[in-house]
């Protein structure tokens, strides 16, 4: 090979490698140029993704703070709509109290020739709005406790007010003094005619006559009661009082005692139960001890009950039984009736009880019974004594 081949050869090889170098420098800087923008989108998308975040959050904030106000604003709209009778009458009151202390406070100074007389609102003014805003709390907190010494000291301060007010606006004339002395208690009027006193509806003004009564009768049977109350006295001297139950109706402060009505149901007691009990068997249980229901012979063989006569009618009712020819067959139902007469005849006979002033509802406490079937025994007692 000659030298100019080789130098060309060379050459072509130098311009190769240099091709190749270019080629390699181009690619990366293609690389890193690709590494830039890949890193640059990863910065804006990071970037991005920080203002949604930081915009959703102020985003939030504002709606709390938009939902904080509007519920603020509700609260003190609906509490102004609830009070708008309270925020009129203390807006009366509140400019009354502005014209009138003043010059209540010249007035002292010029009295008393001292700035202490500047305090004089303090008893005219402050005195009779203490006394009206004591009228509201105790109506509130307890409102059957009585205010009308409260009520007394606002129409004694406001009287008071009233002509302080008048008497400090007389040198100038009539007019002068009566409007200062109303506008000195028109605050304090207003307050106790709406607020402190407010109006109530026909129907509660009935239901407070209602329970007054109510509560009046019944401190009044209390009353009776315990001036008609028995003492009973223990081995120690210690005494306790003793109640007679039963239905009175007072007469001149004192208990009479009522009959019931019995064809009025009333709420059935432990001796209605028992007797229900009784009737609602067949045959009736025995007595499970002395003093307590009724007793039956155990050893009478079960088959067809006894006969017997009819019982005789109570009054008022129909003679349909009297009509009955031959003997009837007797029930549990008279077998039980038949032991009660048998132990009302007893307690007559003991003293227990006494036909001719007995109520019914004695009759039933001593012999555990009903109250029909008292009244049936009292019945045929008096038929008895009147034949």
């Amino acid at each position: 090979m000659s030298w100019q081949k080789e130098m060309r050869a060379n050459r072509l090889a130098k311009a190769e490698a240099a091709r190749l170098d270019e080629t390699a420098r181009t690619g990366n800087e293609i690389a890193r140029m690709k590494a830039a923008g890949e890193v640059a989108r990863a910065d804006r998308e990071q970037a991005a993704k920080l203002a949604a975040e930081a915009k959703a959050v102020a985003d939030a904030v504002r709606a709390k703070r938009r939902a904080d106000r509007k519920a603020k604003w509700g609260t003190v709209t609906a509490f102004a709509k609830a009070h708008v009778v309270d925020g009129l009458i203390y807006g009366i009151a509140l400019v009354s109290f502005a014209m009138a202390a003043p010059a209540m406070s010249g007035y002292g100074e010029d009295v008393y020739r001292s700035p202490l007389g500047g305090f004089l609102p303090l008893i005219t003014e402050l005195g009779m709005w203490a006394f009206a805003i004591a009228v509201l709390v105790s109506r509130v907190k307890a409102p059957d406790r009585p205010v009308w010494g409260y009520q007394a000291g606002v129409w004694v301060f406001g009287t008071l007010a009233f002509l302080t007010n008048a008497t400090h606006g007389w040198p100038r004339g009539f007019d002068a003094a009566l409007i200062m002395g109303v506008v000195s208690v028109a605050g304090v009027i207003a307050h106790q005619l709406a607020i402190a006193t407010p109006p109530r509806s026909k129907a509660q003004r009935a239901a407070d006559r209602l329970a007054a009564a109510r509560a009046t009768k019944t401190h009044a049977a209390a009353r009776a009661a315990l001036k008609a109350a028995a003492a009973q006295i223990d081995a120690d001297g210690n005494a306790r009082l003793t109640y007679a139950p039963g239905t009175f109706e007072v007469r001149r402060r004192r208990l009479v005692p009522v009959t019931p009505d019995l064809d009025v149901v009333g709420p059935p007691d432990a001796l209605d139960a028992e007797l229900a009990k009784l009737l609602g068997s067949g045959q009736p249980d025995p007595e499970p001890g002395p003093g307590g229901g009724i007793a039956t012979d155990p050893g009478r063989p079960p088959g067809p009950a006894r006969e017997a006569t009819p019982d005789r009618p109570a009054p008022g009712r129909t003679a349909k039984r009297r009509d009955r020819s031959g003997p009837a067959t007797k029930t549990g139902r008279d077998a039980h009736f038949e032991a009660l007469r048998e132990r009302f005849v007893k307690a007559v006979e003991a003293g227990d009880i006494d036909p001719g002033t007995a109520s019914i509802y004695r009759i039933a406490k001593t012999l555990r019974c009903g109250k029909p079937a008292a009244k049936r025994l009292l019945a045929e007692r008096h038929d008895t004594d009147q034949d």
